[in-house]
């Protein structure tokens, strides 16, 4: 099964993903990465951070970008 990884960031500041997560397929990493935002969005600092600049970018084993999933705005 393929690892993922799930940076979180904005154009300030990162968070990578050092462990990563394995994966069927793309399409459960794009709903990990859903569930990754949610979580964030819902978290007990989550109402004093603007979301509009926040991504997260999913990377494949060898890091390279597959796709980014941006954060809703609020």
């Amino acid at each position: 099964m393929p690892r993922y990884f799930f940076d979180i960031m904005d154009a300030v500041q990162s968070v990578p993903d050092e462990a990563g997560l394995d994966c069927r397929d793309l399409g459960e990493a794009h709903r990990q990465a859903r569930t990754l935002i949610a979580d964030a969005m819902n978290g007990p600092e989550a109402t004093r951070i603007n979301w509009s600049a926040w991504r997260v970018e999913v990377r494949d084993e060898a890091h390279s970008l597959l796709f980014t999933v941006p954060f809703p705005p609020r």
